[in-house]
């Protein structure tokens, strides 16, 4: 599963985007997405984010909750 999100945003950082992406753990694992190599592609571009959380397939039902959880925790860094 790949999950895309863009959000945008003023003045944030990869590495504050990276920050916040650490407190959404994966249930299985218990890591962190970020420290288990799940998010690709992190983008910053005139204010917007965007990032990729891969899976794999099979599992790709079952983390619908940790995709919600990253996009949520992504947007709430907006004020949102």
């Amino acid at each position: 599963m790949e999950y895309e999100g863009i959000y945008g945003m003023a003045q944030v950082t990869e590495q504050q985007i990276l920050d916040a992406l650490k407190t959404v753990v994966d249930p299985d694992t218990g890591k962190d997405v970020v420290s288990a190599g799940m998010v690709s592609g992190l983008v910053i571009k005139d204010g917007n984010v965007a990032f990729a959380l891969e899976v794999d397939p099979q599992r790709g039902p079952k983390l619908e909750p940790l995709r919600k959880a990253a996009e949520k925790t992504v947007h709430a860094m907006d004020g949102n």
